[in-house]
């Protein structure tokens, strides 16, 4: 687990790992990236009563791929399931679902499951979010994971081939700055993987979410298309994709240069593209859309 100021929803997220039904041991190796709230108490507050949960606080902020490495390197077990500090397990066998599907598949890197999208703004459930990828093929997940990028949210890692296949301390020397997309496009391409397509996590998505800098993500997804060959089609679609969500960003803040300049590129752009252009244009605009937000 790896937390950064949480403190409002690190107790829910550990009492759903300390809830779960297993035939089998674990620990959970907590890393707190120099949080400037409580959130690190808390989490030391609830270790001193289980000795399995291992906490540990850096000293600086690392950001989230180093955190994340230095996290893994202080895991013995021999798979890991990576849970952010804001959201939470939902099913009390989600960890025994996961590692049956690994014991039971010797060749597999990963698993993925499914998870539910809670918006903490409006209180409502996107319910299974990653429900048709899940239910596609493995090669339909493969190419999704070069375009978009698979969320690491219900991802459960055959340790010993993550620490093999992912070249981590490279990525770190390049710049990468988060974790989701170099180890699942690794993962893809150098392992066989499973789909587990049942709901066993909650993302939590609210105003201080992670979101990555799109501008490093297209980046990165660049340096994997040439690393394995992407097919030019599927090169499109990611300059496709990030001009998407820079036009979506811009609408959110009514940036009118951002959305003039994301606009452009996308053809035939389809009605949500338009509404997103008008309201980077116009405050007023984006008030008016805001009305018909579902979440």
């Amino acid at each position: 687990m790896m937390a950064y100021n949480c403190e409002n929803y690190i107790d829910q997220s550990l009492k759903s790992v300390l809830g779960q039904k297993t035939t089998f041991p674990f620990e959970v190796i907590i890393s707190d990236d120099a949080s400037t709230d409580k959130t690190y108490q808390i989490i030391t507050d609830i270790s001193e009563k289980h000795d399995f949960i291992k906490p540990h606080q850096n000293k600086d902020n690392l950001g989230i791929l180093k955190n994340f490495v230095a996290t893994l390197y202080r895991c013995k077990g021999e798979y890991i399931f990576d849970l952010a500090g804001d959201d939470w397990l939902s099913d009390p066998y989600a960890l025994q679902t996961l590692v049956d599907e690994l014991d039971q598949n010797p060749s597999y890197g990963f698993v993925d499951s499914g998870f539910d999208v809670f918006h903490e703004r409006t209180g409502k459930i996107k319910p299974f979010f990653n429900k048709k990828i899940l239910l596609g093929t493995k090669e339909e997940y493969k190419r999704f994971q070069q375009v978009y990028g698979n969320y690491l949210m219900g991802c459960c890692f055959r340790t010993k081939m993550l620490l093999e296949i992912v070249d981590f301390t490279r990525y770190i020397e390049i710049g990468i700055d988060y974790e989701d997309y170099p180890i699942l496009t690794d993962l893809v391409f150098h392992s066989d993987f499973g789909l587990i397509p049942k709901v066993l996590s909650v993302y939590r998505k609210h105003r201080l979410s992670h979101s990555n800098n799109t501008e490093s993500f297209l980046k990165t997804k660049l340096f994997f298309a040439d690393k394995y060959d992407f097919s030019k089609q599927n090169i499109q679609k990611i300059y496709k994709s990030h001009h998407n969500h820079q036009l979506h960003n811009a609408s959110l803040i009514s940036d009118k240069k951002s959305g003039r300049q994301h606009y452009k590129p996308l053809q035939q752009p389809i009605l949500r593209n338009f509404v997103y252009f008008l309201s980077s244009q116009s405050h007023l605009a984006r008030r008016f859309f805001t009305l018909f937000r579902k979440i």
